[in-house]
């Protein structure tokens, strides 16, 4: 028999931080999720992201291998980590044999405020860890994810702004997520940036919806956490196709 999620835990109130207030403390100022790239004509279509139990209920078809591997607990949220993505996760899901067809990738950069809706919880380590046992909702929940030190990881004085202690500390946002919450798509080129443009608009769909940025760090492990941790800019360099066809 599977085990019931483990519940999240809640302070008394009135003994913890808002989390608006906690959000001011800890300076971030987006949330970032990965999604393979495949994804954008459907998330563009329909108009939203949609959490896995809502693609395996509404939209089969659309249901990927990201989807299946929830150990969190929560299904009916969308992962998401604090001012850069996950870079460990999009580590370990290119090399399964279950993600052989989705070699190309997007970050979807969504809007901060996202974090006060009403559910959302907040884990300062992956979300899956001990089957979602440190998630938390609230103020509290939040700068957990912001601590000194979370487990192993201590922060350095040069540790970037708004990013986790922990770089694999999530949030769950309850969605459905509408893509007006969508600031910018980041990919790894240009070549990459003309390429899922060129396929939105071959499926009839307007690729102008997106900011595009391009920003190859995010999607090395490595030099994302090198950067990071050294206190390094990582910068999102914006993109649009210049009326010759090349790229600015």
């Amino acid at each position: 028999m599977t085990s019931s999620p483990t519940p999240p835990t809640a302070e008394p109130p009135g003994s913890e931080p808002s989390v608006p207030d906690a959000l001011r403390a800890c300076g971030a100022t987006r949330l970032a999720h990965f999604t393979p790239a495949v994804n954008l004509s459907f998330i563009l279509e329909d108009g939203r992201i949609r959490s896995s139990a809502d693609l395996a209920e509404k939209s089969p078809d659309c249901f990927s291998p990201t989807d299946r591997e929830r150990f969190d607990g929560h299904p009916d949220k969308i992962c998401c980590t604090f001012e850069y993505p996950n870079g460990y996760y999009l580590a370990q899901a290119r090399n399964k044999p279950a993600f052989t067809n989705y070699r190309d990738w997007v970050c979807l950069f969504l809007d901060i405020s996202l974090v006060t809706r009403p559910g959302t919880l907040f884990a300062p380590h992956n979300a899956a860890t001990g089957g979602g046992a440190h998630l938390r909702a609230g103020g509290a929940g939040l700068a957990s994810c912001f601590a000194a030190q979370v487990g192993t990881w201590r922060r350095g004085a040069r540790h970037l702004p708004g990013a986790t202690t922990d770089l694999q500390a999530e949030v769950l946002v309850p969605g459905p997520i509408a893509v007006e919450h969508i600031s910018a798509v980041a990919v790894r080129t240009a070549e990459q940036a003309t390429a899922e443009r060129s396929r939105l608009t071959m499926l009839g769909l307007d690729p102008d919806t997106f900011t595009w940025v391009v920003s190859p760090h995010l999607f090395d492990k490595e030099e994302l956490r090198r950067r990071i941790h050294g206190g390094i800019d990582i910068p999102l360099i914006p993109w649009a196709p210049s009326a010759d066809g090349e790229t600015v």
